[in-house]
């Protein structure tokens, strides 16, 4: 795997990824020297990366394919990639796992955006939020919870909102640990987006079995081309589209 430099390649079957998932890395792996990665979502965070036209440009140029495979919850990602496939007429392709999917024991809130937080979870509320950093201006209007706000990477900023905390942690988490959060801080609901996969799941589990309420963030649609669910599938439409075991 290469990291996406701008660089021309005549290699047949070259394959850029619009990464971003676990499964962007597993694919490019499998791809090898085919794959060319690129991390919109970094680029925007640092301000260091081609622009949204050089990206268009440079697709266009060498790829013979471009496989969408942000975090499946990433909006921004995917219409970019929905922007690029419409005006290169490249093949495209979305790799997104499974959603997660509510049983009869779960009580499932379904949201269409973190803004509608604010009308739907009740006053008084503990609410453990796993949405990052970058979903706490959409929260702003939920001045009637106390939020704690899940991160991954550790730092001493001060928390942005009226009321909450930051709760540093290193994933993965298991279902015993964020049993035992919930029961410490008294979370009575949570709310996250359905990012689906093995990773996220033991908060689903955890407020399931206590009881609490999730208040989940519907995934965005209109994603381009066909979507499929594995990095398998997505290896096997490529090697249909562009005979990548010829």
């Amino acid at each position: 795997m290469r990291e996406f430099d701008g660089s021309n390649s005549a290699h047949h079957g070259q394959v850029v990824i619009l990464g971003g998932s676990a499964e962007a890395r597993d694919l490019a792996m499998r791809l090898g020297e085919r794959a060319r990665m690129w991390l919109p979502a970094q680029d925007r965070v640092t301000g260091q990366g081609a622009s949204d036209h050089a990206v268009l440009t440079e697709f266009s140029r060498i790829a013979d394919a471009l496989v969408l495979a942000p975090h499946p919850c990433d909006v921004a990602s995917l219409q970019l990639g929905a922007r690029v496939a419409a005006q290169t007429g490249v093949h495209s392709l979305t790799l997104a796992r499974p959603e997660w999917r509510p049983t009869s024991r779960d009580q499932w809130i379904i949201l269409r955006s973190a803004r509608d937080a604010a009308s739907r979870i009740p006053a008084g509320s503990r609410v453990l939020v796993t949405l990052g950093r970058q979903a706490l201006p959409d929260l702003r209007a939920l001045r009637h919870a106390y939020l704690y706000v899940r991160q991954l990477t550790d730092h001493h900023d001060a928390f942005p909102l009226p009321y909450g905390r930051y709760l540093h942690g290193s994933a993965p988490f298991t279902l015993a640990q964020e049993i035992a959060l919930m029961r410490r801080f008294r979370i009575d609901a949570v709310l996250t987006r359905n990012a689906g996969g093995p990773g996220g799941w033991p908060k689903i589990a955890a407020a399931r079995a206590l009881g609490v309420p999730v208040y989940m963030v519907a995934r965005p649609r209109g994603a381009a081309g066909p979507v499929v669910p594995s990095v398998a599938e997505a290896m096997n439409w490529l090697e249909t589209r562009l005979w990548l075991d010829a």
